[in-house]
């Protein structure tokens, strides 16, 4: 901790974490770590690199230095001026600091339970114009006060007043900006009567010799920042900012801010579901009138502990609880009743995502849509047989609609993959009806991963023209199953060489009968 880059044994630090380096060379690799070692030492004794690198990696060096891992000390609060008065909620074996109680108690329910009791006590947020070296680091309550009172506006005025009402400990986040950006560093104050080394008996009040809130406060405040040690401790930071990019992902905020419905939370819509909860999206409604079955666990991001649930109600919970940050929510009813009670929350979205598969209701949110002008994108996404082929259809601003180039029964003019012997594209179970297509989760994730790639993209950036992004699996996979590109396919985009490939279309208005001329009113 004198010099930067050396550790405590004498070992030195010289290789970023994703350095290469040559196992088959071993005397290359010792005369390139020996010449790093020597301008390491150069520079260490000139002096250039000292401070600075201290400095900008300081929460590395504050981490030797720790006496807490901070392993459960969660933090909320955004590292950035000003130093303010924020709040700490002690669970069991928990800490969750943020920047007011609301805020707090809405991470903590959402990631616990409605439940969970949530009060919460004062602490305080340091703003520093500068890391510290680790010459600063505090060692005792006094020491953090007198940095608190050098650091420019009320940050002493804001350790007194955390201080004031005698807590078991006062909890200071300490923020300053780094080479990778701004972090948050602890500092726990215990309170002197919990310090067997005190001369008052450890279980005395801080106003000894005083009625009960008749201390004066110079004296109050000199005996809880007296010699007593602190708890220098990390912070995990917990706010969505970092959750979602570590603070460097400039799409963070405007995901944040935006609202999704998804419809359909089966095989296809909940991966999508969860991959935009991990993108981000603040506010999340899951739609879905169909409860989990056994045979849907295999492809399907909800296991066994759901079966019998509704889909949509057991994913909302699980994603609440995984993205506390977030708000999901869930209605456990079809497309017909959102539209026929519920189309304001339809209309208040962002983006609409359709992952049903059933023609008929998604025919209905179309024509929905197309009385409404249009406000925001809707994406429907569905997949071929076999999962070798799949579609997003992103219907924006412009003219046209889904029925554009679907026909009226439902089925899609345009398709990748052609069975000539029939294919068998479909299973049965031993029941009547009971059909379904053999795929698992992996031949799907292709496909999910490019519906959900459109969602984003519409949220991030609306399009004003409606388009189509169409998936479609290796050449051998296809054969494997007995199809082969239609000729709709070779036509436009000639054969699949390797691999897998993917595509977009346009998605132009044909007038059809839901947004041409001729459509059909709305009782219709």
């Amino acid at each position: 901790m004198t010099w930067p880059h050396v550790e405590h044994d004498g070992i030195l630090c010289l290789l970023p974490n994703l350095a290469e380096w040559d196992p088959d060379d071993p005397f290359d690799v010792a005369m390139d770590l020996l010449n790093r070692s020597v301008k390491l030492v150069e520079e260490l004794l000139e002096g250039s690199i000292v401070e600075r690198d201290f400095r900008e990696e300081f929460v590395t060096y504050w981490g030797y230095r720790v006496h807490s891992q901070g392993e459960n000390l969660f933090s909320l609060v955004a590292p950035a001026p000003p130093s303010r008065m924020v709040r700490v909620w002690r669970g069991k074996g928990l800490e969750v600091a943020g920047e007011d109680e609301d805020a707090i108690a809405k991470w903590v329910r959402r990631r616990f339970g409605d439940k969970a009791q949530v009060k919460t006590e004062p602490a305080a947020f340091l703003w520093l114009d500068a890391p510290l070296l680790p010459v600063e680091y505090p060692e005792t309550a006094a020491d953090l006060h007198n940095l608190a009172e050098r650091i420019s506006g009320d940050a002493r005025a804001l350790l007194d007043q955390v201080a004031k009402g005698e807590p078991d400990e006062v909890l200071a986040l300490l923020g300053a900006v780094g080479r990778g950006g701004a972090a948050s560093i602890g500092v726990k104050v215990l309170n002197p009567k919990r310090h067997k080394g005190r001369p008052r008996a450890p279980d005395a009040p801080l106003s000894v010799g005083f009625r009960p809130g008749h201390t004066p406060q110079p004296l109050l405040l000199g005996r809880f920042f007296g010699a007593n040690p602190v708890v220098r401790t990390l912070v995990q930071r917990a706010d969505a900012d970092w959750v979602h990019g570590r603070g460097q992902d400039a799409r963070t905020r405007r995901v944040l801010g935006a609202t999704v419905v998804l419809i359909g939370c089966g095989s296809v819509g909940a991966p999508i579901a969860c991959a935009l909860a991990q993108a981000g999206v603040g506010r999340l409604i899951l739609v879905d009138p169909e409860t989990l079955t056994w045979p849907n666990v295999g492809r399907h991001p909800l296991g066994a502990t759901a079966v019998g649930r509704n889909k949509a109600e057991a994913l909302a919970e699980r994603l609440q609880a995984d993205f506390p940050h977030s708000h999901v929510e869930y209605r456990a009813y079809g497309l017909h009743h959102l539209i026929a009670y519920n189309e304001d929350l339809l209309a208040a979205a962002d983006v609409i995502v359709a992952a049903t598969g059933n023609w008929v209701a998604e025919s209905a949110l179309n024509r929905w849509h197309v009385r409404q002008g249009r406000g925001q994108p809707i994406v429907y996404g569905w997949t071929e047989a076999h999962a070798v082929a799949g579609h997003a259809v992103a219907i924006g601003q412009g003219d046209g609609c889904l029925q554009c180039h679907i026909g009226r029964t439902g089925a899609p003019e345009f398709i990748a993959v052609q069975w000539p012997d029939g294919g068998d594209i479909a299973k049965e179970e031993p029941a009547c009806g009971a059909h379904y297509q053999p795929y698992g989760p992996v031949e799907l994730a292709y496909v999910n991963a490019m519906i959900a790639e459109v969602a984003l993209e519409c949220l991030l950036d609306p399009p004003e023209q409606s388009f189509s992004r169409v998936f479609v699996a290796s050449p051998r996979r296809i054969a494997s199953l007995g199809g082969q590109l239609t000729e709709s396919w070779r036509s436009t985009f000639g054969d699949v060489a390797e691999g897998v490939r993917t595509i977009d279309r346009s998605w132009s208005s044909a007038g059809c009968a839901a947004c041409g001329p001729g459509r059909l009113d709305e009782d219709t």
